[in-house]
């Protein structure tokens, strides 16, 4: 689930204490105090110094969100058939303030700052959850990489309380969300519980929830542009978060199993699925890829999903024999600045939007699954 919270100019700035609020950033003051707007227009300063390290290192840059950081392009090489981690990841313990209720761990790629304190094991199974969907994403031939803050590190906000994630920007009855660069999550929607000496993790479950924002959060900025935010943003995250997945290994769907599972049924275990059925009627393929995002995530918002990932597994592994070129022209020119339909007319292949349709079609037809579009 993509959302994004704050107004255009506006961001979400953290204090020292980790606690989040949303405003533009207008000036320095010449006195050691930052002025800004909040989203009603009212003004307000504050100290530089109460600002996060990182927050503090943006008023440098003029306040601006930082951009996303530059990955190596990956276009062209062999789509990896697992990814494992190499050795033991660890997981530290930065600062546990139970009185500020504020507890920040990291890992090698990560910080996590959480308002309630996190068990051993879990901060274990976050570690190796965490950088081996990392070391996944940066494996695929499509460039991604993310946004990096605080020494290189990617951001996430774990919350103990649903109320608490909403209150800082979570939209209600969400179970993640991405917003300007970090990962927000309640920690109910991750299986973790309270026992008494802090939040433990159930080391058995594959969090789709949680890999599904990681995988918006290691997404190029240009790939939310339109043309593909919608139907290739969510896919791609619903392509990552759904793939198999074990104590730091995953094995990529290359044949399409688990996709035509999880996005017609329950999922190959039966654990949950989008479960749209494998009798499916699309809207027109044009139409699809430019719905605005708004639409996209509404009231037909599950059935968009199963769709982006079934239209997204198509060009990565079913379009051209599996070379994957189509989808990588595509990306090669959101990179370059297209968007809408100048970014989508790669994907066509030549033809036009009818006949790409019909190969859509037909390719999944021999999965045993049908789609028609606009019927």
């Amino acid at each position: 689930m993509l959302v994004w919270t704050v107004p255009v100019h506006a961001r979400i700035w953290t204090n020292t204490l980790g606690r989040t609020f949303e405003a533009e950033f207008i000036r320095l003051d010449g006195k050691g105090a930052a002025i800004f707007a909040l989203p009603n227009g009212r003004q307000f300063s504050m100290p530089v110094a109460e600002l996060s390290p990182g927050d503090q290192a943006r008023l440098n840059d003029g306040g601006q969100t930082p951009k996303n950081e530059m990955v190596p392009a990956s276009f062209g090489s062999p789509w990896p058939r697992e990814i494992r981690l190499d050795g033991p990841v660890g997981c530290k313990i930065i600062s546990e303030d139970a009185a500020a209720g504020r507890y920040i761990y990291e890992s090698p790629g990560y910080r996590f700052t959480s308002d309630s304190r996190i068990t051993d094991d879990a901060l274990r199974n976050f570690a190796v959850m965490f950088e081996a969907t990392r070391k996944y994403a940066k494996s695929l031939p499509i460039s991604l990489g993310g946004v990096a803050q605080r020494g290189g590190r990617l951001d996430i906000h774990l919350f103990g309380t649903m109320q608490a994630y909403v209150r800082a920007g979570g939209p209600p009855n969400s179970a993640g969300v991405f917003s300007r660069g970090i990962v927000l999550v309640p920690m109910e929607s991750l299986g973790l519980k309270d026992v008494g000496t802090g939040f433990s993790l159930d080391v058995r479950r594959h969090n789709k929830v949680l890999v599904h924002e990681l995988a918006h959060q290691l997404t190029p900025e240009v790939y939310f542009a339109p043309g593909a935010r919608g139907w290739f943003s969510e896919g791609l995250a619903e392509y990552i978060s759904i793939t198999p997945y074990t104590w730091g290994y995953f094995n990529t769907d290359v044949h399409g199993n688990v996709v035509k599972a999880y996005a017609t049924s329950q999922g190959t275990d039966g654990s949950g699925g989008r479960a749209i059925g494998s009798d499916i009627v699309a809207p027109k393929l044009r139409s699809f890829f430019l719905m605005p995002y708004e639409t996209f995530s509404g009231e037909n918002a599950n059935f968009n999903y199963a769709m982006g990932l079934l239209l997204t597994h198509y060009f990565f592994h079913m379009e051209g024999g599996g070379r994957a070129a189509r989808i990588t022209k595509f990306l090669q020119g959101l990179h370059a600045g297209q968007q809408g339909e100048a970014a989508l007319k790669p994907l066509l292949g030549g033809g036009d939007y009818e006949k790409l349709e019909g190969e859509i079609s037909a390719a999944w037809a021999r999965m045993g699954v049908s789609i028609r579009f606009g019927g």
